[in-house]
């Protein structure tokens, strides 16, 4: 779904990226992939999906369904939205509830919604970093974006954002008694993090893709943590 909504935005952005200086050599707006493809393309994937979704429990796919209007809707949303990364944070992050509701999860939803939350903050930093990438090309064309919104308060606003979101996986690891090995993971995680946002990419729109592709390394260290704090918990 995740690629879906890729080829979703990059459908409906054609007329932007062509204006945009990173994004003028996308498949689309390069001519190297046809818009008919790219429609097979979806269609094959929302296919999958529907597959994959047909075998979930009824709670799933009334979750699943109810976040499909947003999957469609959030590549128009810099257009009109001043915090886009939040329609994405939101949408992307859904298949967190999806999961908690098909393993008939004994844990509560205050819990998984704290996961919930901290994965919105998480999407939110490393999409306004990317983000940061387009800001000149996005204020000439009138789009929105967090790094626009952020300003000059961007760096402070990030950090803050970074260490709530550690703030949200401590309360989701202690409502669920993880051992002391996920929170000295999320520690050393927190403070890598704020070294690379700080010390690293401080601002900077040419290093703005590479951070963004080391948030996959996080993402990975995050789920291990929280695969090796739920082994002993107490």
């Amino acid at each position: 779904m995740r690629s879906a909504g890729c080829i979703i935005n990059d459908l409906l952005d054609r007329d932007i990226d062509i204006k945009v200086q990173r994004t003028q050599t996308r498949p689309l707006v390069s001519n190297s992939l046809s818009i008919k493809k790219s429609i097979i393309c979806l269609i094959i994937l929302l296919g999958i999906g529907l597959i994959v979704l047909t075998q979930l429990n009824l709670p799933s796919i009334i979750l699943a369904l109810v976040i499909v209007p947003l999957v469609f809707l959030y590549p128009l949303a810099k257009r009109y939205f001043f915090l886009p990364q939040f329609i994405l944070a939101f949408t992307y992050n859904w298949g967190c509830l999806i999961g908690w509701s098909s393993l008939d999860s004994p844990s509560g939803f205050s819990d998984v919604s704290l996961l919930f939350v901290s994965l919105i903050l998480w999407t939110i930093i490393y999409d306004t970093v990317y983000a940061t990438q387009d800001e000149e090309d996005d204020k000439k064309l009138s789009l929105k974006s967090s790094a626009i919104l952020f300003g000059k308060s961007k760096l402070i606003i990030l950090n803050c954002l970074l260490v709530a979101m550690y703030a949200f996986l401590m309360f989701f690891g202690k409502n669920l008694g993880f051992n002391f090995l996920y929170f000295t993971f999320l520690i050393f995680l927190l403070v890598l993090n704020l070294i690379d946002l700080n010390y690293i990419w401080k601002n900077n729109p040419l290093k703005s893709g590479s951070y963004f592709k080391r948030s996959n390394y996080y993402g990975i260290f995050l789920l291990l943590s929280i695969i090796i704090g739920s082994q002993f918990n107490v």
